[in-house]
């Protein structure tokens, strides 16, 4: 759980800098807001993550989601692989990986209790 935590952690900080990397270079207060919001529920999910709570780990995951079908459909609208189709690919990754390493720590809790 713990590195599941720490890429969710990761990926907020990433989050948050590009929302503001956003506002910088095109003036887009949204993606100021956003990336400050989406970032920081990230970073207290990840906060959560290494607490070992279970909650935190879903809801970290329906926020990757969110937001890659955000940078999916941005890919999609515009064909710009900047910023969009990265942080898609990124938001991507992150989304399988982070759901494989909760599924492990619930499988491995799960052989536990047995």
């Amino acid at each position: 759980m713990k590195t599941a935590a720490w890429i969710t952690l990761f990926y907020g900080i990433l989050i948050l800098i590009g929302g503001i990397m956003g506002h910088t270079q095109a003036a887009s207060a949204i993606s100021l807001i956003m990336g400050i919001l989406f970032g920081t529920l990230l970073i207290i999910a990840a906060a959560g993550m290494f607490k070992n709570r279970l909650l935190p780990c879903y809801s970290a995951i329906l926020l990757i989601l969110l937001l890659d079908a955000f940078f999916s459909y941005r890919w999609l609208y515009t064909f710009q692989f900047f910023p969009s189709g990265l942080f898609s690919i990124i938001s991507i990754i992150t989304l399988i990986v982070v759901i494989i390493l909760v599924r492990l720590h619930l499988q491995k809790e799960r052989n536990l209790k047995k």
